[in-house]
Parts: structure tokens; C-alpha cells; sequence
């Protein structure tokens, strides 16, 4: 078995407890669903299920429901068929008025400036280096609200390594909350 194989298999294991499921029905609705597709798609499989055999990375799309103003922090747990925490992805990101000036009376927002002027990368603890920081950007689709977005890979990790095959989850959580800020998104990666 390879080393990395072993290593997720070993946190899988030392992680497990009870409550490692994430909670059904308890989040503070900041958010809404987590969006997940894979990386070459526009829209997700009408089933959510993914091919870990055409599928290089998923593309997760969390949003929010207000442009929120200042630096936040997002981050996505994504849990293995088995209910384990595989991965915490973190995002950090500032609301989409933050730094193009129409918060400030007087000010004239660019959108063109301000979306090709990316916020400075920020130093996050636990991280060794700044991670580079988003912008919120209106969520498509008519649906209102404001997304980020985050890449889970697939292709060559101890997701196919290791055959994680089955149904999977990803949860938002705002800011370092303990309750989630929106309800889980359930996929399926299969060989």
C-alpha cells in the first residue's frame, strides 16, 4: 500500500468520532448548498455522481447569501463515504465592494479594476504561507447571492489510490463557526 495511501487510511482512523457525519438541518443559512462540478464542466451530473477516471479535480462553489464586507474566511469540509473529514479546504476572501470603493462616499466602483486588482494574499494560521485571497463574485444562474471557489483534486490522489469510492459530502462553515453556514452538498466519485 502506498505511503500516502497509509496516511489518510491512519487519519481516517485516529479522526473517527462520533459526530464526524456532518449535522443535517443545523447551520446558520448564511449559505446555501455547496455547487459541485468537475473542473471541465460548467454544470454539475444531473445524479452528482463524478468518474474518478474522467474527473482531474471537483470545482466547489460555495456561496453566500449577502455581499458581506471586510476579510472572511471560508471553509469547506469534505467528508469520505465512510463520514470521515478527509480534507478542510480554506478559503479566504473579502466582499465584492471591498476594495473598489463604491462603500465609500464619492467613490466610482470600476468592476473591470477591481476584479483584475486581486486582494494581497493573507497570512491564515496553520498555513505556511499567505493564501491568496478571492473576491466574492455574483453567483450565475439567476439565483442571487455571491460565490467563491475552491478545487478539490481527484486524479491521482488517495481518492483513487486508495478506491474512496461512494457517496461524499462537502459542508461550508463561515469564519471559523463550529455550526456550518449552510447545508451539505452530497456527490458520488466512482471508478
Amino acid at each position: 500500500m502506498p505511503t500516502l495511501a497509509l496516511l489518510v487510511l491512519a487519519a481516517q482512523v485516529g479522526g473517527a468520532t462520533s459526530g464526524a457525519v456532518p449535522p443535517r438541518g443545523r447551520y446558520s443559512a448564511q449559505c446555501t448548498a455547496v455547487r459541485v462540478t468537475a473542473s471541465d464542466r460548467t454544470a454539475p451530473p444531473k445524479d452528482m455522481t463524478f468518474s474518478s477516471r474522467e474527473t482531474l479535480d471537483l470545482l466547489f462553489r460555495p456561496r453566500v447569501r449577502q455581499d458581506l464586507q471586510g476579510e472572511h474566511l471560508m471553509q469547506l469540509k469534505v467528508f469520505t463515504p465512510g463520514g470521515f473529514l478527509y480534507q478542510v479546504l480554506t478559503v479566504p476572501f473579502v466582499g465584492e465592494t471591498q476594495s473598489g470603493g463604491r462603500e465609500r462616499p464619492g467613490w466610482v466602483t470600476n468592476q473591470a479594476t477591481a476584479a483584475a486588482d486581486p486582494p494581497p494574499p493573507r497570512v491564515v494560521p496553520g498555513f505556511p504561507r499567505p493564501l491568496e485571497v478571492q473576491r466574492l463574485v455574483p453567483a450565475g444562474g439567476g439565483r442571487g447571492g455571491y460565490e467563491l471557489r475552491a478545487r478539490l483534486p481527484v486524479a491521482g490522489t488517495s481518492i483513487t489510490l486508495s478506491s474512496l469510492y461512494g457517496t461524499w459530502s462537502v459542508q461550508p462553515y463561515l469564519d471559523g463557526g463550529t455550526e456550518p453556514c449552510g447545508p451539505a452538498t452530497r456527490f458520488t466519485i466512482r471508478d
